[in-house]
């Protein structure tokens, strides 16, 4: 869709809000599309977004920022690169770095973090992953138990110990806690999902390291699996960081905010990193500072997502009218246990991509004659959302 023909929705809504009545909204788009107050089926020859609609319903609402942080993982391989990544971030909007010690090629722990930690323009969390728990670093682990202390002693902000040892390390480095550093326990789960059980008994046995925060990481198989990671965010009773990798996972980091996650990543430009957003992305397209408990989510369901461009046209509409909702990319793979699992009012409504616009008919309660002629439709929550989706 061309730049004016944007520019003209934009002007046009804006003008029906102002000088139209909201009765007088609702009765035209009643009667004109047969919308009814359940999941229902429609076709529309132009991506736009009515935010008359969502005015309507749910009124405009004051939006307050979270405490999430934005961090940019790091995996320079040389000290002036970790320098120069670290100044790119913070231009970019990130609140703190993720530097992996592992990544650096040479790596002098005296020397090096002393460079890092003195020079640093923002934040600094730092991490020096071995082998065995999915990084670089094959040496000796004495010493890398060491260089993790001295990152405290230098002042890091943050300094990550995986479950495996901190049980035995931040016990003893409590009772000598002198510094502002806060240590975060982590666990990379590579296997399938755990229970909500399972999850409960891996969390408190973090949690009774004397983490500050506790840092879960997922390689989920199915989207609807983020589910008990949503869970987990909002019933955890320490700052927790908690997302997946990956294509199916990359929603969880767009929606941790929402569920009072700690942290969530976002890679710098021209150093993608596959199933994370970029760090500019979080802060303009996505606004993630702005998202809360009460933030209503819409999304595309598809498969592959990656390549929509509607997150670019319906969040910046939503942000115009001051409405609280994010539009997310969604990729799915099994569209009734997705319609299962993201069933409550927080999931306000969809636009349906390939391949699902006709399998996703039906899941609905009413289709729309006109999407039944051309076989091919969005999917929306009545009187939330209209806008085919730009793919």
């Amino acid at each position: 869709m061309s730049e004016h023909i944007l520019k003209f929705w934009f002007r046009f809504a804006e003008n029906i809000i102002t000088q139209i009545t909201p009765n007088l909204i609702y009765n035209y788009i009643y009667n004109s599309t047969l919308l009814v107050n359940k999941i229902s089926f429609y076709w529309f020859p132009y991506s736009v977004v009515l935010v008359l609609i969502i005015v309507v319903q749910m009124g405009v609402v004051n939006i307050t920022k979270n405490t999430t942080m934005i961090c940019a993982p790091l995996m320079a391989q040389s000290v002036e690169q970790v320098l120069s990544n670290m100044y790119q971030a913070k231009a970019e909007g990130a609140d703190v770095v993720e530097i992996r010690l592992d990544c650096i090629n040479n790596f002098q722990p005296g020397k090096d973090l002393e460079i890092i930690l003195t020079k640093k323009p923002l934040p600094v969390l730092i991490v020096y992953r071995p082998k065995w728990a999915g990084g670089l670093y094959e040496g000796d682990e004495h010493k890398r138990l060491e260089a993790l202390h001295l990152a405290e002693d230098l002042g890091a902000d943050y300094v990550d110990f995986e479950l495996k040892v901190a049980s035995n390390i931040l016990g003893k480095q409590y009772s000598s806690h002198q510094s502002g550093t806060r240590f975060i326990v982590s666990c990379n789960l590579d296997c399938e999902t755990p229970s909500e059980e399972d999850l409960g008994y891996l969390v408190s046995r973090m949690q009774a390291t004397g983490a500050d925060i506790i840092k879960l990481v997922f390689s989920v198989n199915d989207i609807t699996e983020i589910a008990r990671i949503f869970q987990l965010l909002s019933h955890c009773q320490v700052p927790i960081i908690a997302y997946s990798v990956g294509e199916r996972g990359f929603v969880s980091q767009l929606l941790s905010p929402k569920f009072n996650g700690a942290l969530v990543y976002g890679s710098l430009k021209g150093t993608p990193v596959s199933g994370l957003p970029t760090v500019e992305s979080l802060r303009q397209t996505y606004k993630v500072g702005h998202i809360n408990a009460d933030t209503k989510v819409f999304g595309l369901i598809s498969k592959p997502v990656g390549h929509s461009k509607g997150p670019i046209l319906h969040n910046p509409t939503f942000r115009h009218v001051n409405y609280n909702g994010i539009y997310v990319p969604m990729f799915v793979d099994d569209l009734k246990k997705f319609f299962s699992t993201y069933s409550s009012p927080d999931f306000a409504g969809f636009s349906v991509g390939f391949p699902y616009k006709e399998a996703v008919m039906k899941f609905c309660d009413e289709v729309h004659p006109l999407a039944q002629d051309t076989k091919m439709a969005q999917l929306h929550s009545a009187l939330h959302l209209l806008g085919e989706c730009l793919c």
